[in-house]
């Protein structure tokens, strides 16, 4: 009996000092919350133990110092303590590798097994130069073009030649910011409000991903804001000031520890403006908080308010765009045009990992904003509500040559809009000639699956079916207006089908070589979908859709030195929009509608390549990199016309180039990083000639960028962190525009078309300063 008691106490004794020792714990993304695979844990250089297919570690490390460390993500040591029973460790993306870096296009996994193009650009590729304008880094990534009317506002993005179809913010992409989309049910995307400066990491899927994402052919832009990266308490405070008025501040305050993650920022940014009428002021609020109950669930939350308001001056004709001239157009002149936007974004997602087999992630969300803007002609005002929920089953199956893994789930948003609109005349508003509410809605339901097969081949394939519906209400159609033409209609689209496969061959564990195909669609705006002149809804009108033929290598090579992705692609776009008029039976033109007519055929290559040196002796530098990307696009318009009238007014565009994409653009920079803590990066950017009318007869000129940052950045003692830098944009002093609008009429006087950049070298000094506890 004796015996057995003293067992029993022994055993009960080994489970307390096993509990007490054992630390256990998860390793994930910090951006995305998914499990970080395969990741390395260290103490005194010895390897302890790896995390599995969820994430998961066990270590006996009592009162030790622990590092984690993990391909494609930057190293990070956490203190572990006799208490310390559970430890959430979020790794960042490193900040120099091209392929290694964790990407998300369907499910984890590193971009070298990825059969698709998709760029990641991390904290240090945004802030190569000031870090408060996206397109300085957007526009270094191969086959994306950013565009913006105002000084930090109206932007356009273009991936693959799509998303130009209108000079107004952004379409065909879908956009995601901390996984609540940005782009609303009507496939409208707004950046105005999104504070770039705090942007963490940015990832781009080219080409079109609706099998995972709904609408959008160009492609995804997912954009993440920083999270604290480290245990402890950091106080932050940054500020910049430049050319021009330019000034900004960020402050910042984080937290982190085993359980939970916050930060809370608040930045103010003004700019005076190089053009006349063309300042902006902007303040951001954003709080972002993780939390882990336990090792197997995650709650985040993300909430933020935007309040600005960017000047409109109009638009240059070719002559003063070409004379430097600072003037604007007379009529946004004395209506003093504006955009005022106010805006607040709340998301929260939850992350369950039921077992090593299967996980759900699921997010809600609720954005409004309000805008207002004073143009040439009017003055119109919008309030827009959106709310949402997306939810995915992430599932994995692992048997000893094969595993399947993939997700099942669906999106749903909806969007509800109140447009009015006045007359406006030297600043003085005049009658309503608008009243719409708008309600718009998309929902898809999507699966995708990854089968990784022996001999390292890899087949992804998957499926999405999506919806569209609107509902216009015009609010001016009433028995005291009888002449007023009702704009009211409800149109809902015929279900999209959107499939993708591709096939993925490693050919060692540093390169691997792909081919795939997949579909995608992008849906009209409401205001294409009701003729108002006959009160009536365009039944016929469909989605544009396109086929994507793509294949592409990528890899690492010469020791993991040399970094490389190239892919060449095929993309067959069908039912463009485009307008058609009605007429009687003497020709006159009754009313446009817009319709489906003709095609586009965008064939392009990117390449893009990088070499990083790291010297073993002492000397000068700890870091060399030279860089370089490539873009070459062959756009031609198929069965293309003015109009689907099919008469002697009719043009047909058939094999003309694709206006606003530029044939080439060639991007090369150096990043130096000294030992003593001394960094420069330089940027050059060639941007060629495009045509900017659909007969090819007007051209934009080419042109070139070179930009450069040099800083200094040092650990002060044992708490402070100290970054010092200064740089310049456009060295050169180039004549270059921000955007052009495209398809102007030329047969009469010269159209109003480029918003210039700075004509001079414009500079820029700051600091980040911060303080950890």
């Amino acid at each position: 009996m004796k015996i057995l008691v003293y067992s029993l106490l022994a055993t009960v004794w080994s489970l307390h000092i096993y509990a007490r020792q054992s630390t256990h714990g998860s390793v994930y993304d910090l951006y995305t919350q998914t499990p970080v695979k395969g990741a390395s844990l260290y103490s005194n250089g010895k390897l302890l133990s790896s995390t599995d297919i969820s994430g998961r570690f066990t270590v006996d490390c009592p009162n030790c110092m622990l590092t984690i460390t993990a391909m494609g993500y930057e190293s990070q040591t956490v203190a572990v303590k006799n208490s310390s029973t559970q430890l959430m460790i979020g790794l960042t993306a490193a900040s120099y590798n091209l392929n290694e870096v964790k990407v998300y296009a369907g499910k984890s996994g590193n971009n070298l097994q990825q059969a698709k193009s998709v760029a990641v650009l991390t904290r240090q590729d945004l802030h190569r130069n000031d870090g408060l304008f996206l397109e300085n880094s957007l526009n270094l990534v191969p086959g994306v073009r950013m565009e913006k009317r105002t000084m930090s506002g109206g932007q356009r993005i273009t991936i693959r030649g799509y998303g130009n179809g209108t000079n107004f913010n952004g379409t065909g992409y879908k956009a995601y910011l901390n996984g609540i989309p940005v782009t609303d049910a009507e496939g409208t995307t707004i950046l105005d409000d999104i504070d770039f400066s705090i942007l963490g990491k940015v990832e781009v899927i080219k080409g079109s991903a609706s099998s995972l994402y709904g609408s959008g052919i160009g492609g995804v832009l997912k954009m993440y804001t920083l999270k604290p990266a480290t245990y402890g308490t950091r106080i932050s405070q940054e500020a910049l000031a430049g050319s021009y008025g330019l000034f900004r501040t960020n402050t910042r305050v984080e937290y982190a520890n085993e359980k939970s993650a916050v930060m809370l920022n608040y930045g103010h940014q003004n700019y005076d403006s190089y053009r006349i009428q063309s300042g902006s002021k902007k303040d951001f609020v954003s709080f972002i908080g993780d939390f882990h109950s336990n090792d197997k669930q995650t709650f985040s939350v993300y909430a933020a308010y935007n309040n600005s308001n960017d000047q409109l001056a109009g638009q240059l004709d070719s002559i003063q765009f070409a004379q430097r001239k600072d003037t604007g157009e007379v009529p946004y002149l004395k209506n003093k045009g504006y955009v005022a936007f106010e805006s607040y974004r709340a998301g929260l997602s939850h992350h369950y990992q039921f077992s090593t087999h299967v996980n759900n992630l699921t997010s809600a969300w609720f954005t409004g904003y309000k805008q207002s803007q004073a143009f040439a002609v009017g003055l119109s005002s919008n309030l827009a509500q959106n709310i949402g929920v997306r939810t995915a089953f992430g599932l994995n199956f692992t048997g000893k040559t094969i595993t399947l893994s993939g997700s099942i789930g669906a999106e749903l948003q909806k969007t509800n809009s109140f447009k009015k609109s006045y007359g406006l005349s030297n600043n003085v508003t005049g009658a309503l000639t608008g009243d719409i509410e708008l309600s718009a809605m998309q929902y898809n339901i999507f699966t995708q699956w990854e089968l990784k097969l022996p001999q390292g081949f890899m087949i992804t394939a998957g499926i999405s079916n999506n919806y569209i519906e609107y509902g216009i209400t015009d609010r001016l159609t009433n028995s005291a207006n009888p002449a007023h033409k009702d704009q009211s209609g409800h149109k809902t689209f015929t279900p999209v089908l959107t499939p993708q496969i591709s096939v993925l061959k490693s050919l060692n564990e540093n390169v691997s070589v792909y081919a795939g195909i997949s579909k995608g669609y992008s849906p009209p705006t409401s205001g294409q979908v009701v003729i108002p002149q006959i009160s009536q809804v365009n039944t016929g009108l469909r989605p544009e859709q396109s086929i994507q033929y793509e294949a592409g290598a990528k890899g690492t090579l010469l020791h993991k030195h040399l970094s490389f992705q190239v892919a060449i692609f095929d993309m067959e776009i069908t039912d463009k929009l485009t307008s058609q008029a009605v007429t009687d039976n003497t020709g006159t033109v009754l009313y446009t509608m817009t319709t489906n007519a003709g095609g586009q055929q965008n064939r392009g290559i990117e390449a893009e390549a990088a070499y990083t040196i790291q010297p073993v002796q002492t000397g000068v530098f700890s870091l060399i990199r030279p860089f370089v990307s490539y873009t070459y696009s062959s756009f031609t318009y198929k069965q293309f016309r003015s109009d689907n009238n099919n008469n002697t007014k009719t043009i047909d565009y058939s094999g003309n180039k694709a206006s606003g994409v530029p044939p080439q653009l060639l991007n090369a920079g150096v990043d130096f990083i000294s030992k003593w803590g001394v960094y420069l990066n330089t940027t050059w950017q060639f941007v060629d000639k495009m045509p900017i009318t659909y007969d090819n007869q007007h051209y934009a000129d080419a042109y070139t960028l070179l930009q450069a940052k040099l800083g200094y950045r040092h650990a002060i003692g044992q708490h402070f962190q100290l970054d010092v830098f200064a740089g310049g944009n456009n060295l050169t002093s180039s004549r270059y525009y921000t955007m052009v609008f495209l398809n102007a009429n030329f047969s009469g006087a010269a159209p109003n078309i480029y918003l210039p950049g700075p004509y001079k070298a414009n500079w820029y000094g700051g600091f980040n300063l911060n303080y950890k506890f």
